[in-house]
């Protein structure tokens, strides 16, 4: 799978089955989607395509306002991971800035896909909008692709309990520590990967060494967690900390740090996949270190307790 960021220069005689949309999460309306257009550009020998934001739309339209850039679910390495387990030949990611919020529908219609993906066929879900003022739909994209020689066809959202399947949705589940419900909606386990970095050495020095991994600042995911760590072909049980470390002098960045159970090795550089599984509690700031490795050794406790329950 070829990662492309636009605005590189496309070979535009590849021609394409093309989906976009922001893909936070990849959960199970994400993955018919994929399906859906991995199937169509088999059919039609066409390379199946993903355009998608980094950053997304809504953060992007955030910041512009001063407001607080709404939470991901994944990391940008973990989106793209999984969009490239469903068969798709090339993630195109652009960054979402002023001139693209000032684009109009036919202009990215024109430029995006016709120009320079040279589209034959695309795929949307049923509430894509997008465009400047969010004025391109599905009857606008009906009547240029028939302009341009590309055929349009939208899916219908899946449903969860009669609930749509959002990323918002996954988001919330999380949010709220219901990492079964949020399983279920994305259709797989929820994990966070990344290189391991060197940290402060604060948990080698009260003998609790940890892995590091950097996490976008606006995760969703924060708190104490049991969890499961694929490392180097093996799987390890561990508790995670996810967040900014109030009880830690930081900048304020946000930070997995996963203590291994029965685990000594030096792995600095290596990529960990790290799968959340419960939550314990949320982060909370304590008055020294005593207290706080009163809190570390109940949260190890736990998080044996929870996987001896579910052996």
């Amino acid at each position: 799978m070829n990662l492309i960021r636009y605005p590189a220069h496309q070979d535009a005689s590849a021609a394409r089955a093309v989906t976009i949309g922001n893909f936070d999460g990849v959960h199970r309306g994400h993955t018919a989607i994929l399906n859906a257009l991995v199937e169509q550009a088999n059919q039609q020998g066409l390379a199946p395509t993903v355009i998608t934001f980094d950053p997304n739309p809504k953060a992007f339209f955030a910041q512009l306002h001063g407001k607080p850039a709404p939470q991901r679910v994944s990391p940008l390495r973990d989106k793209i991971t999984f969009i490239k387990q469903h068969g798709v030949n090339d993630v195109v990611l652009m960054p979402f800035n002023q001139a693209l919020a000032n684009m109009s529908a036919s202009d990215f219609v024109e430029r995006i896909l016709v120009q320079s993906l040279n589209t034959q066929y695309l795929l949307i879900g049923d509430d894509f909008r997008f465009g400047a003022g969010r004025t391109g739909d599905f009857n606008l994209l009906q009547d240029m692709g028939a302009q341009h020689g590309f055929n349009v066809s939208s899916l219908h959202s899946v449903l969860h309990a009669e609930e749509r399947i959002s990323s918002t949705a996954v988001r919330t589940a999380i949010a709220n520590g219901q990492l079964p419900l949020a399983t279920s909606l994305l259709g797989h386990d929820y994990t966070l990967s990344g290189h391991i970095i060197y940290g402060q050495q604060l948990g080698r020095t009260i003998g609790i060494p940890t892995i590091n991994l950097k996490m976008p600042d606006n995760l969703v995911a924060q708190g104490i967690f049991a969890v499961t760590v694929e490392l180097n072909g093996h799987t390890h049980q561990g508790v995670a900390s996810i967040g900014t470390r109030p009880s830690v002098k930081t900048n304020g960045q946000c930070w997995c740090e996963v203590y291994i159970f029965d685990f000594n090795d030096t792995v600095y550089g290596d990529i960990a996949h790290v799968t959340l599984h419960h939550k314990i509690r949320d982060e909370a700031k304590f008055d020294g270190l005593d207290a706080l490795m009163v809190a570390i050794h109940q949260d190890i406790h736990d998080a044996h307790a929870f996987f001896a329950a579910n052996a």
